[in-house]
């Protein structure tokens, strides 16, 4: 039974780090000649509409339409819309970086939200990281840097991605806003099921990606324009990813979660080597093996302990 739990677990843990992967790769796939033709809002927004399907049709199947109906309530839709209003944002900064750079510096990049999630714990919720996780996560951040300097082509004359980094590093601070808004604002809503709670929130994102797409996107062109095959598994993509985080990230710990998204790096840097899209590069690799290593020690130093030690302290005289 243990050896079973073990491999069900190695499983999980492979298919979360493949979603990571995969999706910036097939945004990646979808650009023609660097860039985004189709509309930034649309993917997401069609993602969240099949989401919202799928949740509502899991409460069907566990609680017939009672719990359907419940997933259609009007209570607390405030607090979904505030929540479902930044998630929407960073979907939408999410698609404007990817515009900007290759799906394996975004990666890399998204690492840094370890330093900016415990900055805004330690400003909202007061908690606060050991010495030495301070200095992880500036190695991190080096580390991160380095990498996307090394990508761009460092001193070879290859230009930074300035406006990708911004977006990049906006996406990641409205990500970790709104999840400490979930976590401190859902409290009160215990009593809902999940699939409700999923269905508002899905409905949330819906509503306010049409109206960010409004306010952003001034084209005389159809909605869905630049539409074709590769957009479509962009969407299917959005779906998967969202569904994967709500339902397997319960199954994997913080520290399983980290190391998962920094693994990422790793096989988006081969899967675009194998696809031609890019060659080997031994210092961006390494560069990023450091990345994962460094994710690693983060997790690792947040269990340290140090003991007290026992008796009085000898004192060397040298």
């Amino acid at each position: 039974m243990a050896g079973q739990a073990a491999k069900g677990a190695a499983l999980i843990f492979i298919v979360f780090v493949l979603s990571r992967a995969i999706h910036p790769m097939v945004i990646d796939l979808s650009k023609v000649d660097g860039k985004v033709l189709y509309s930034k809002n649309a993917p997401a927004m069609l993602s969240q509409m099949g989401s919202m399907l799928f949740v509502n049709s899991v409460a069907f199947y566990e609680d017939g339409f009672k719990g359907v109906k419940e997933c259609w309530q009007v209570k607390g839709f405030a607090t979904f819309g505030l929540i479902g209003f930044w998630y929407a944002f960073g979907d939408l900064l999410e698609m404007l970086s990817m515009g900007a750079m290759g799906g394996g510096v975004y990666q890399v990049l998204l690492q840094s939200k370890l330093l900016i999630t415990a900055v805004m714990m330690k400003h909202i919720k007061g908690t606060n990281q050991s010495e030495l996780q301070w200095y992880v996560l500036l190695a991190v951040t080096l580390a991160v840097s380095a990498f996307v300097i090394v990508d761009s082509g460092g001193d070879s004359g290859g230009a930074l991605p300035m406006m990708g980094v911004a977006f990049v590093l906006a996406k990641v601070a409205v990500s970790c806003y709104a999840a400490v808004l979930s976590d401190t604002q859902l409290k009160g809503f215990a009593s809902m099921s999940t699939s409700a709670k999923l269905s508002q929130m899905s409905l949330a994102r819906v509503v306010c990606s049409i109206l960010l797409m409004v306010g952003t996107e001034k084209s005389d062109k159809p909605w869905l324009h630049n539409f074709d095959m590769y957009t479509w598994i962009v969407v299917l993509s959005f779906v998967t990813k969202s569904l994967l985080t709500l339902y397997l990230l319960k199954m994997l710990d913080s520290i399983q979660k980290n190391i998962g998204e920094a693994l990422a790096c790793i096989v988006i840097f081969l899967g675009n080597i194998a696809l031609g899209s890019s060659v080997f590069d031994l210092c961006a690799f390494l560069l990023a093996v450091l990345v994962v290593v460094l994710v690693r020690i983060y997790g690792m130093a947040g269990k340290a302990k140090v003991e007290a030690p026992k008796g009085p302290t000898p004192v060397l005289d040298l």
